[in-house]
C-alpha cells in the first residue's frame, strides 16, 4: 500500500488542467466506490528532491483523501526524472495527455493550449537565447503558429477564436464553447459589435448617410412603380365591375377662380365608390385622348359625356359669376379702383407665371391669366 499523504499537488500544476463541474466530480466519485481507480494518478519524481509530484489525477487524488481510501501499487504510475527531467519537459507531457482526450472540440483544445500558453513562450525564449550563442540551425519559433498547430486550426482560425476568447463578450464566448455558433460568425459579430460602437468620423459619418438615402431613392422608385402599376391593375378591375350608370363626379376643389375647379370622376359598386380620376375640367369641354386611355374600356363613353357635363356646369357658374358682378351698380370711381387692385393682382400674376420665370414659370397658368385680364377689361 501507498500512502496517500507522500503525494504532493503543485499548484502551478493542479492549475494547468482542467477543473471538474460538481456533477462530473460526483459522478467520478461514484465511479471509485464502485469499482475502484481504473485510471492510475499519475505522479512525476522531482529531480532532486525526490518529491513525488501529481501531474494527472488530482481529481482522483481528492476523492481517495476525501474517503481515506490506499493506494495500491498499481494505483500509482510513477514517471522518473530520467524520462522528464524539468517541469518544462512535465507540462509538454501535461499537453499532450490532456490534448490526446477523445471527442475534443477547437475550443476545448483552444482553451487547454491556453492554460500552457507559458510552454510555447518558454521554447520561443530558449530557441532565440540559442540562436545568439551561434546555434543558426535552430529555426524561429512563431508562438501563435505553435498554439495554432497544437489547437488542431489554422493561425487564421486561431487569431480569430482568440479574439473571440480574449474579449468581454461572455455571452458570445458561452456560444462559442456550447457550439452553438462557428468561430468565423462569432468573429464577425465580435468585429460588427466593435465597429458598432466605434464613433464614426465626419467623411464617415456622411458615407453612411449618403448611402440610407440612396436606399430610400430606390425603394421610393420601386414603390412609385408598384403604385402606377396597381392603379393599371385597379382600372381594370374596375371594368369588370357590372354597374348599369357608371360614371358620376363630384367637386373636390372649388373657389373663386373656375379656372382650377377639379372635378372628381368615380363609379358606385354595391355602395362603395371607385374614383377613376381627378381633373380640372373648365378648359377642355371633352376629355384629352391622354384621358381616355386611363379610364376603362366599357366606361369610356359614360365618362366623356359626364366630363362634358362638369365642364358646362364650370362655365356656366363662371358666366353667372361674371353677370352678378357686371350688373352691380358700381359707381365710376368704384369701379375704376376695383381696376387699379385687378391691374395689380394682374401684376402679380404674371410676374409668377410668366414663362420667363425661370423658378415658377408656368405657360398654361399664363394663359389662365391672361384670360383673367380680358374678362376684367385691364
Amino acid at each position: 500500500m501507498l500512502n496517500v499523504n507522500v503525494l504532493v499537488v503543485d499548484k502551478e500544476f493542479e492549475e494547468l488542467l482542467p477543473v471538474l463541474r460538481p456533477d462530473e466530480f460526483k459522478n467520478l466519485e461514484q465511479s471509485i466506490l464502485n469499482n475502484g481507480l481504473l485510471d492510475p494518478i499519475k505522479v512525476w519524481e522531482e529531480p532532486n528532491t525526490g518529491r513525488f509530484i501529481i501531474i494527472d489525477g488530482h481529481n482522483r487524488y481528492r476523492i481517495l483523501k476525501k474517503n481515506n481510501i490506499s493506494l495500491n501499487y498499481w494505483d500509482c504510475k510513477i514517471i522518473y526524472a530520467d524520462e522528464l527531467p524539468t517541469r518544462d519537459d512535465v507540462k509538454r507531457w501535461m499537453l499532450e495527455q490532456q490534448l490526446g482526450r477523445r471527442n475534443l472540440s477547437d475550443i476545448e483544445k483552444y482553451e487547454i493550449v491556453q492554460k500552457f500558453k507559458s510552454v510555447f513562450e518558454q521554447k520561443a525564449k530558449q530557441n532565440q537565447s540559442l540562436g545568439g550563442k551561434g546555434l543558426s540551425n535552430l529555426s524561429k519559433v512563431n508562438t501563435r503558429k505553435q498554439m495554432a498547430k497544437a489547437t488542431g486550426v489554422s493561425e487564421g482560425s486561431y487569431r480569430k477564436m482568440d479574439a473571440v476568447m480574449q474579449s468581454d463578450n461572455e455571452e458570445l464566448k458561452q456560444k462559442l464553447r456550447d457550439k452553438k455558433i462557428s468561430t468565423d460568425a462569432a468573429y464577425k459579430k465580435l468585429k460588427k459589435k466593435e465597429q458598432d460602437q466605434k464613433p464614426l468620423t465626419p467623411e464617415q459619418e456622411i458615407d453612411r448617410l449618403d448611402k440610407r438615402i440612396d436606399s430610400i431613392e430606390k425603394t421610393m422608385q420601386m414603390l412609385v412603380k408598384e403604385k402606377e402599376e396597381l392603379l393599371n391593375q385597379r382600372i381594370l378591375v374596375i371594368g369588370k365591375l357590372d354597374v348599369k350608370c357608371p360614371v358620376e363626379y363630384k367637386w373636390v376643389e372649388s373657389g373663386t377662380f373656375f379656372y382650377f375647379w377639379k372635378a372628381q370622376f368615380y363609379v358606385k359598386s354595391d355602395g362603395k365608390k371607385n374614383v377613376l380620376g381627378e381633373y380640372t375640367v373648365y378648359r377642355e369641354e371633352y376629355p384629352s385622348n391622354y384621358i381616355m386611355e386611363e379610364v376603362p374600356e366599357k366606361f369610356r363613353s359614360d365618362f366623356r359625356m359626364v366630363w362634358k357635363k362638369a365642364h358646362d356646369e364650370v362655365v356656366q357658374l363662371k358666366q353667372e359669376s361674371l353677370n352678378q358682378s357686371l350688373n352691380q351698380d358700381y359707381s365710376e370711381q368704384a369701379i375704376s379702383t376695383d381696376k387699379t387692385i385687378l391691374k395689380k393682382f394682374y401684376r402679380v400674376l404674371a410676374n409668377t407665371y410668366h414663362p420667363d420665370n425661370n423658378k415658377t414659370g408656368d405657360p398654361e397658368m399664363m394663359q389662365y391669366v391672361n384670360e383673367l385680364k380680358n374678362e376684367w377689361g385691364i
